[in-house]
Formats: C-alpha cells, sequence, structure tokens
C-alpha cells in the first residue's frame, strides 16, 4: 500500500529530508511564478536546475521555481486532490491514466508558443494523448543500456563487448575472478530490488509484458508459462548463485568505483562515471539470440505535464518555459555538464547528449550534434517502437504492477531454490500472478 501523508507533511519531507535542492529565489516583480516539481535529485538534476536558472535569468516574463525531492509522489498524491500541486511536473508519461483528472490539456500549446505538433516523434507523442486530448509534451526517453568496465574486460582477456546473455555470464565469470579480498570485484551488476533495470533485462529474453492485453480484449498477468521469463528468472538466479553479481543495492557507486564489469542502467548513471573517470564504455542490453529488439525501447517516457492546481496565466507561462527548453540555447562549459560548451545547442539536446537521454524531439534528434553521439544513434529503436516496460502502454496499474516486480525478483534470487528448473518458476511466481491478477480484478471493480 502506497504511503499516505497530509500535505504539510509532504512539505515538510521535502524541506527536511528529501529535497535536492530549491532551485531559486521567488519570482522577480512582474514575472509570472511557475512553481516545478520533479524527482530529478541525482547529478541529472544538477544539470536541470543549472538549465532552469539560466532560464530565469534570460525571461523576462516567466520565473520557474523548482523543487526537485525524493517526496514527489507522496507530494503530489496529497496535493493534487486540493489544488495545491505545482504547477507544472515531471512524470512518466504512462501516469496520465492514472492522474488526468488533475491534469490540464496542453492542446494550445501549439497556438500558444513555436512549437509544431509534427516536430515530434509520432509513437512517442502518441503516448501524451489520452481520449484524443494532450496532456504532455516530452521530455527525454529514458532508455536502459548496458554499462561495461574497459580496463576490467582487458585484464579478464574479453575483447568483444557480449550481445547474448551466455556472453554476459562468460564474462562475469571471467572478471569475478580477479576479485581480490582487498578489491572484491564483481562481473555482473544486477540490482535485484530495482524493477526498471531488471525488467529491461527480462523482456531482451523475449517475453512481453508482466500484464499484456488492452480494455477492450481484456488483460491477463504474464509470469507463468512463460518460458522467456523463466530463463531470465533461472539466468539472474545463477550469476547470484556463482558468486558473479553482489547482493548490494548500491550498483552505480560500486560500477564507478571500479568493481563492476558490466551492468545495466539508463543514461542518469553516466554523469557519475564521468565524474569518477572510471573507463567506460556503453552498448546496447543483450539478447539471447544477438540479434537486436528496436521494437522495445526498454525504458520509460517522462514528460512536462501542467496541473489543474496551475491558473490560466501560470498555465501560458509553463508552456513558454517548454518552449524554451526545446528552443532556447544550452550552458557554457561547466562542472555539470562535464567541461562541453552547449551554448550554442537547445538546452532539450544538452540535456540528451550530456546524459545520453533519446529524444523525441526531431529537431533535436536530426542535429548534427545529436546525430555525432554515437552511443545516441545506435540506441534509438524504430519509429514505432514504444517506450515500455511493465504493463502495455497506458494501463491503470502500470506502478502497482512495477513496484510489484521489484519484490518478486528480489524475493526469487536471494531465497528461491539453488539450481532452479522452470517448474521452480511456476511454483515460486504462482502467488506473484495472483497480485498481478488482483491488481486486473481491482481495474474492472
Amino acid at each position: 500500500m502506497r504511503k499516505q501523508v497530509s500535505f504539510a507533511l509532504a512539505l515538510s519531507m521535502v524541506m527536511t529530508s528529501g529535497m535536492a535542492t530549491v532551485a531559486n529565489a521567488a519570482a522577480d516583480d512582474g514575472k509570472t511564478n511557475v512553481v516545478f516539481w520533479n524527482s530529478w535529485t541525482g547529478g541529472d538534476g544538477d544539470t536541470l536546475e543549472a538549465l532552469v536558472n539560466k532560464f530565469n535569468e534570460e525571461s523576462d516574463t516567466v520565473h520557474v521555481e523548482m523543487t526537485r525531492t525524493t517526496s514527489f509522489g507522496d507530494m503530489l498524491q496529497t496535493s493534487l486532490p486540493t489544488g495545491e500541486a505545482a504547477d507544472l511536473v515531471l512524470l512518466s508519461t504512462n501516469e496520465i491514466t492514472r492522474y488526468k483528472s488533475y491534469l490540464r490539456s496542453m492542446d494550445d500549446i501549439w497556438e500558444n508558443t513555436g512549437l509544431k505538433e509534427e516536430d515530434f516523434s509520432p509513437a512517442y507523442l502518441s503516448m501524451c494523448y489520452n481520449d484524443d486530448t494532450l496532456y504532455a509534451i516530452p521530455f527525454q526517453i529514458s532508455t536502459y543500456m548496458m554499462y561495461y568496465n574497459k580496463d576490467l574486460f582487458e585484464q579478464a582477456g574479453i575483447e568483444e563487448v557480449p550481445t547474448t546473455f551466455d556472453q554476459w555470464t562468460e564474462a562475469a565469470e571471467k572478471i569475478s575472478a580477479l576479485s581480490t579480498a582487498d578489491n572484491p570485484i564483481y562481473g555482473s551488476g544486477l540490482f535485484y530490488c530495482y524493477n526498471g533495470q531488471n525488467q529491461s533485462v527480462i523482456q531482451r529474453f523475449g517475453t512481453d509484458y508482466m500484464i499484456t492485453g488492452n480494455e477492450e480484449d481484456g488483460f491477463e498477468a504474464n509470469l507463468l508459462d512463460n518460458q522467456a521469463f523463466a530463463d531470465a528468472m533461472i539466468w539472474m538466479k545463477n550469476l547470484y548463485d556463482n558468486g558473479y553479481n553482489p547482493q548490494e543495492t548500491d550498483i552505480d557507486s560500486m560500477m564507478a568505483a571500479g568493481q563492476i564489469g558490466l551492468m545495466t542502467n539508463g543514461g542518469w548513471l553516466k554523469g557519475t562515471l564521468d565524474a569518477s573517470g572510471v573507463n567506460y564504455g556503453i552498448a546496447s542490453l543483450p539478447t539471447v539470440t544477438g540479434e537486436d529488439q528496436k521494437e522495445y525501447a526498454l525504458g520509460d517516457m517522462s514528460s512536462f505535464m501542467i496541473t489543474t492546481s496551475a491558473t490560466d496565466e501560470t498555465a501560458k507561462a509553463a508552456e513558454e518555459f517548454i518552449n524554451w527548453w526545446m528552443t532556447g540555447t544550452g550552458l557554457e562549459a561547466c562542472e555539470t555538464t562535464q567541461d562541453v560548451d552547449y551554448s550554442n545547442v537547445t538546452p532539450n539536446a544538452e540535456w540528451s547528449i550530456s546524459m545520453c537521454y533519446l529524444n523525441a524531439y526531431l529537431p533535436t534528434v536530426n542535429s548534427k550534434e545529436y546525430q555525432a553521439v554515437d552511443v545516441l544513434v545506435d540506441l534509438t529503436p524504430s519509429e514505432t517502437a514504444q517506450v515500455q516496460m511493465f504493463t502495455a502502454p497506458g494501463t491503470l496499474f502500470y506502478s502497482d504492477a512495477a513496484s510489484c516486480q521489484g519484490d518478486y525478483v528480489e524475493d526469487w534470487v536471494f531465497n528461491g531454490p539453488t539450481d532452479p528448473t522452470y517448474d521452480d518458476v511456476q511454483d515460486f511466481f504462482a502467488d506473484y500472478q495472483a497480485d498481478l491478477e488482483d491488481y486486473i480484478a481491482d481495474y474492472y471493480d
């Protein structure tokens, strides 16, 4: 069950324990103040803060007051019904169905700004609509990818980056053999309670969503009688039992310290690794066959959304900020963007290039700066791919299913049987299949 807190307590949490920063002071006289909440509390959030500050310095009409916090979800749940939420938020696009009664239509953004609907990838912009109403504008595509330590690969005599999961296991075994008592090293770095990281790998085994179907034809839980899912679970369990993957949860820090050979994560890890000085590479995640699957973007898309707490004035001002994000100018060389001068590219392009996030805004994707980044070009999925992992796009129980996924992978890896079989997977996951079926039943009640 989700934790419910009062709005006052949520604000207290922001001010005391969960807040990365409040980016700006109050709006200057004559400017419309836009309150902006998000959960970007890591290194990528530092760049976001710097860009918001740049906008505030340049704009004569709008000031963005940004709060980024780990309490973001609690704040939304308590403040949206009271009309006391932020004007502008960053949310997973999959949450539109859940929150749409508290979101303002953004259909007027094409008239209020210089943005054009045709400048966005149709596959991704379509995810921002619900019942033919536009509720969001794409911010970033958070695709999972494989990070690997080039120095550990060389030391272990591994010449090629794995493209299959069998090769992942072989590399993990060789790299783990480099470990010493003073410097523990693991070839594989899966963070077993991290649902996004693990689900991205599971789907590369060839399975479909955890919950499949649609509202018209009905939904089905998809853990049992699923060979690809069973193969993924057995593979993960064996990595842990063989000592190739740690139990620790701070895998990112271990990767930055040179203790992990290969792992999966999103673009937000790039800044941490750049700062650490570790010699790393990025590639597409493996598959069972070694052939890439461009139809699965394997991630999530976050989007700008304007809440019903916004007034007509603050909503229009928020759209002005979104327009600047897509078409303005970025930062000069500074620490938050690895000392690279992005002042001749847009904030949107800077965000993608510096943080290795795929983009849905076609002028950015087609720019020479974006096209010059091989990893962005290589990881870009097909034009028809959907950015989704847990459930069929747009389903109301997306968050519940994602939470369940983190629970069952961790439970299985740490408590499941040694040398597991297909039948072991069926027995172990029967209760979790029932949980997913309960989410589906609740949806229809």
